[in-house]
């Protein structure tokens, strides 16, 4: 074993003792330690779980720095489009300079909207958002307005920090920046989507997917 490991294993261990069942079924506390975000956001089992195929045409609400872009990228292959989609000027600017610099040739940056991400109607398989959901204002009316926006099989995935999470992993989060997952699926449901799929290997956040419901989609 590299003596460089053995601090974090060292907290690693110590943090099990310190929270039980709840660290040895959902966390892998020396991986966190040592990866920084790879480590507690699991992004190849996220990608597998939203189920992307070559050629889909995905969004991300909030792409921030653009730490999914590759990614989501890889995933859609070069016959696939990623939208990066923000509403700040700098945040806008470094994205662009992102998406050149690493040759992100199937990603578009997008100059979105508070109230609408601009997205392209009826083409958008997967709406993705990553600690964005929070930030969103009339959630209800914002998603119900991207249900134009999405395509025939489009679906919504939302991962947001929840609210449940423990100390000392609490203090990964910044305060006050989560979802309730229950009033995700209500927000969601207002807005006209059913809960499709849910998935728990995330330590820090909850990882729900949503769908059109038939009958508001038939209207």
């Amino acid at each position: 074993m590299a003596a460089a490991n053995v601090p974090a294993l060292s907290l690693a261990l110590l943090l099990v003792f310190a929270n039980g069942c709840y660290t040895a079924s959902r966390l892998d506390l020396a991986r966190i330690v040592t990866s920084g975000r790879d480590g507690w956001q699991h992004p190849e089992q996220v990608i597998s779980a939203l189920g992307l195929a070559p050629g889909d045409e995905v969004a991300e609400i909030g792409a921030g720095s653009g730490y999914w872009l590759p990614w989501l990228s890889k995933a859609v292959g070069p016959e696939g489009r990623v939208y990066a989609v923000e509403v700040d000027d700098e945040l806008v600017a470094a994205l662009e300079a992102r998406v050149a610099d690493e040759d992100l040739t199937n990603v578009v940056v997008v100059r979105g909207a508070f109230e609408d991400p601009k997205l392209p109607d009826g083409q958008v398989d997967l709406a993705m958002t990553c600690l964005t959901y929070h930030h969103i204002e009339e959630r209800p009316a914002y998603f119900r307005n991207l249900r134009a926006d999405l395509s025939d099989r489009g679906r919504v995935a939302h991962l947001d920090d929840r609210h449940d999470v423990p100390p000392p992993f609490r203090w990964l989060q910044t305060s006050g920046h989560w979802s309730d997952p229950a009033s995700v699926r209500t927000e969601m449901a207002d807005a006209g989507y059913e809960h499709v799929a849910e998935f728990e290997f995330l330590p820090l956040q909850s990882f729900q997917i949503f769908a059109p419901a038939a009958a508001m989609a038939a209207d």
